[in-house]
């Protein structure tokens, strides 16, 4: 991992194109949300992308698009920057906020926005000029702040295609944090004697597969590590792999959700391979994507006293991509409502390439 200093000291220079739209996508995440808005811009106009996470570098050498990692927040880099570059706005997601940076003149918009948790954040809000909010709540609240705001979504609820084509013969128990995979135990013993399902869990940071594994087994559950053999009970211990193994969950649990400090996870990824999603009460990140799901009937806040009830209702009607239909529907309408938004505030300030 670098932190690519002289880069974000303007100190070596990076090529970039001028007079283009600026996306800042703070993490590898919120690029993959915003990328079908980059690529629709990046027909019409040049762009390019700036990130925060240095973790992000060797991903972001990889894209299509002219990137580097965001300056140092100070007026003095910034009025470089703007003067070698010339961005004509930037666009912004969530709450990447850099106070030097938003006192910059230039127009900004901002995606997926939500409501402030503190009077700096609302400080913050009032430099944008055009906020796309991501919940009605938080439009609410926006709209009172900053009167150029509109309605259009959740981002994340549009990062994912609908592939349901994949053999179901497990229930996933993802990204999962110390305590909660006890708190499982009952849950996965229930399975094990009533159904013929393998049982894969994927603890959020791999150095606690070990722990797991003892956990399972002082509970007299039988269980491997993905990297020495197969068995009913998985346990993953590798990078990447979460995602193969949701395309086969009939039911996924995912972890962050049953014990405070975490606010959830990815919710919506499960869904897209047909795979119910259950999780627990303290999703306070997720909470606006949790209601959506559970209004559709695709995703169920569960606790100790029901989850094995909507365990047994998942299993007996599985998720199908007729199911879908609505919500397919329904994320189809945000990223309209991003596209028309987005091109509408860009046409305020350039004129589409040749």
């Amino acid at each position: 991992m670098t932190l690519e200093l002289s880069k974000r000291l303007l100190i070596e220079h990076v090529n970039l194109p001028k007079n283009a739209v600026w996306f800042h996508t703070a993490s590898v995440g919120e690029f993959n949300s915003t990328k079908f808005i980059i690529d629709f811009v990046s027909q019409k106009y040049p762009v390019f992308i700036t990130y925060f996470s240095p973790r992000a570098r060797e991903f972001f050498s990889k894209i299509n698009y002219s990137s580097m990692p965001i300056p140092l927040d100070m007026p003095i880099l910034w009025d470089k920057f703007l003067n070698t570059y010339h961005p004509i706005c930037l666009i912004n997601t969530e709450k990447e906020f850099w106070p030097f940076l938003l006192k910059a003149k230039i127009p900004k918009l901002l995606l997926n926005g939500r409501a402030p948790k503190n009077r700096l954040e609302k400080y913050f809000l009032g430099f944008f000029d055009m906020i796309l909010a991501k919940d009605e709540e938080s439009f609410k609240l926006l709209k009172e702040i900053n009167k150029n705001t509109f309605l259009c979504g959740n981002l994340k609820l549009t990062s994912i295609a609908i592939d349901c084509n994949h053999q179901k013969d497990s229930i996933v128990i993802g990204s999962t944090h110390e305590k909660e995979e006890e708190m499982l135990i009952p849950l996965i013993k229930w399975v094990l004697s009533n159904t013929d399902y393998k049982v894969v869990i994927a603890p959020r940071h791999i150095s606690r597969s070990q722990e797991v594994l003892k956990l399972l087994e002082k509970n007299g559950i039988k269980a491997v590590l993905k990297t020495k053999k197969e068995d009913r009970v998985v346990i993953l211990d590798t990078i990447g792999e979460l995602k193969e193994y949701y395309k086969r969950a009939i039911v996924s649990i995912v972890g962050g959700s049953f014990v405070e400090g975490y606010g959830g996870h990815n919710i919506v990824e499960p869904v897209s391979f047909c795979s119910y999603s259950l999780y627990g009460g303290y999703i306070d990140k997720i909470k606006d994507v949790a209601d959506v799901l559970e209004k559709m009937g695709i995703g169920f806040r569960v606790n100790s006293k029901n989850i094995l009830d909507i365990i047994k209702l998942c299993l007996q009607d599985p998720l199908s991509a007729d199911k879908l239909t609505k919500f397919i529907h329904y994320t189809s309408d945000i990223k309209d409502c991003y596209l028309k938004n987005v091109e509408n505030f860009v046409l305020q300030y350039k004129n589409p390439k040749n």
